[in-house]
C-alpha cells in the first residue's frame, strides 16, 4: 500500500513538473544563446513600446570581441525595429516587427526564426562604414507572409515607420528592395507567431533606420561552451545586464511566474500527501503487527532499536515507491505529450529532465521523514505484556 501510494503521488509531481518546465522552456527558450546582453531598462522588444528605450553601441565590435574567445561559438547583436513592407505590386504597405541579426556561420534560431536562409557574416557593415554590398535577403514568419500576401522568391519593398522617416527626411532612399528567401511556419505559442516578425541583416535595419549612426542594438545572444564567457560579455558591456540561459529544465522555471508557481504547489501538495498516506499505511501496518513488535521487544530489542526497524523499514518502502513513480511519470509526460498532441496541441507541451529522478525521490524521502513521528509514536506506545497476553 504505502509503495502503490507513494509511487502514484511521485508520479503526478513529475507529470505536473515536466508540464511547468514545458511551459517554462515555452517562454525562455526564444533563440539557442546561452547568454542574453541587454542595456539596463532594455529588452528584446523594448523598442515596440518605448521608442526611448536604452541601447547597446558598438555593437559589431563588441559582439566580435566575445566571439573572439575559444569559448563562444557564436556572438550576434540584435536591433528591433517596427517598419512596413510591402510587395513589389501592392500600395498598402504593412507594418511588422524587424528583427536584425548577424547571422553565425552555424544557422541558429533567434525568435522562433531560423538563420539558415540568411548569408552569414553582416557584408554590408564594412567595418563600419555601411558601404559594403547588401545581401537583400529577408525572412518572413508565416503570420508577416499572410498579411502582405508574400511567399519566398517574392521582391519586397522595406522602410522604416513614418516616425523613422520623418526623423531621416532628406537622408536618401530608405526603402531598399528585399528579396524573401524563406517563409517560417512558426508555432502561434512562440513571440513570432503571435507577431508579424520579420529577420534580416544587422547592418541593413540599421541603415534604414538610423541606427547606423551609434552601431546600435538592442541586445546581444550568446552560445558558449561553458558559462565562462560571461566575463568576455562583461568586459565588453560593463554596464549592461548579462542574463544567463538555461538548458529548459529548473532554471527556467524560475523565470516564468506561473510555471514557478505550478510547480510550486505541485510540491507542497505532493509532500502533504504522500507524508499523510505514508503515516496512514504506516499505522496501519504498526496496528496489524503490534504482536510482532511486542515479541521483538521481549527477545531483548530495546525501544530504539524497535523505533529504528520501523523507520528504516517505512523510509525503504517511500523510496521504493519514489523509483516506481519517477518511472511512471516519465511514462506519464510522454502519455501526456502523445494526448496532447494528438488534441489540441501543436507539439509536446511537456518535457523530461535527468533532475526530476533525483528531485522527485528527494520530495518522497521528506515526506516520509516528515510521516515517521506518527508510526513511531504508536510503537512507542506499544503495550508488551497486553500484546502478549492476546
Amino acid at each position: 500500500m504505502t509503495v502503490s501510494l507513494v509511487a502514484l503521488t511521485i508520479a503526478l509531481l513529475v507529470v505536473v513538473t515536466g508540464i511547468a518546465t514545458g511551459l517554462a522552456a515555452d517562454s525562455t527558450a526564444d533563440d539557442e544563446a546561452d547568454i542574453r546582453v541587454v542595456p539596463e531598462g532594455g529588452g528584446t522588444l523594448s523598442s515596440v513600446v518605448d521608442v526611448e528605450s536604452a541601447r547597446l553601441g558598438d555593437a559589431h565590435e563588441s559582439a566580435a570581441a566575445i566571439e573572439r574567445r575559444d569559448d563562444v561559438a557564436y556572438a550576434t547583436p540584435v536591433l528591433t525595429e517596427a517598419v512596413r513592407i510591402r510587395t513589389a505590386g501592392s500600395d498598402e504597405p504593412e507594418t511588422v516587427l524587424a528583427m536584425g541579426v548577424v547571422p553565425p556561420a552555424k544557422p541558429t534560431e533567434i525568435e522562433g526564426v531560423s538563420t539558415a536562409s540568411l548569408e552569414s557574416g553582416d557584408p554590408h557593415y564594412a567595418n563600419g562604414s555601411y558601404d559594403g554590398p547588401r545581401t537583400g535577403e529577408i525572412v518572413l514568419t508565416d503570420a508577416a507572409a499572410d498579411g502582405i500576401d508574400a511567399s519566398a522568391g517574392d521582391d519586397l519593398a522595406v522602410r522604416g515607420s513614418m516616425l523613422q522617416a520623418a526623423n531621416r527626411s532628406g537622408a536618401g532612399d530608405r526603402s531598399p528592395t528585399h528579396t524573401v528567401t524563406a517563409v517560417e511556419d512558426v508555432s502561434a505559442t512562440d513571440l513570432s507567431g503571435e507577431l508579424p516578425l520579420v529577420v534580416l541583416h544587422l547592418s541593413e535595419l540599421q541603415s534604414m533606420t538610423g541606427a547606423e549612426d551609434a552601431d546600435l542594438a538592442d541586445q546581444v545572444l550568446v552560445e558558449t561552451e561553458s558559462g565562462t564567457s560571461t566575463a568576455a560579455a562583461e568586459d565588453a558591456y560593463p554596464n549592461a545586464t548579462i542574463q544567463s540561459g538555461d538548458d529548459g529544465g529548473f532554471a527556467s522555471i524560475r523565470s516564468d511566474d506561473f510555471a514557478l508557481a505550478t510547480s510550486l504547489v505541485a510540491l507542497v501538495v505532493a509532500v502533504v500527501i504522500c507524508s499523510l498516506f505514508v503515516a496512514t499505511s504506516s499505522a496501519l501496518t504498526i496496528d496489524r503487527d503490534r504482536q510482532a513488535i511486542a515479541v521483538l521487544a521481549a527477545v531483548g530489542f530495546s525501544v530504539r532499536s524497535r523505533l529504528a526497524i520501523v523507520a528504516l523499514t517505512t523510509l525503504s518502502l517511500t523510496l521504493a515507491g519514489a523509483v516506481a513513480g519517477v518511472i511512471l511519470g516519465i511514462v506519464g509526460i510522454s502519455l501526456t505529450n502523445y494526448v496532447a498532441t494528438a488534441t489540441v496541441a501543436p507539439g509536446p507541451i511537456a518535457t523530461s529532465r535527468p533532475a526530476f529522478a533525483p528531485y522527485a525521490i528527494g520530495v518522497a524521502l521528506i515526506a516520509g521523514i516528515l510521516a515517521l513521528p506518527y508510526p513511531l509514536y504508536l510503537v512507542a506506545q506499544t503495550n508488551v505484556v497486553a500484546e502478549l497476553g492476546r
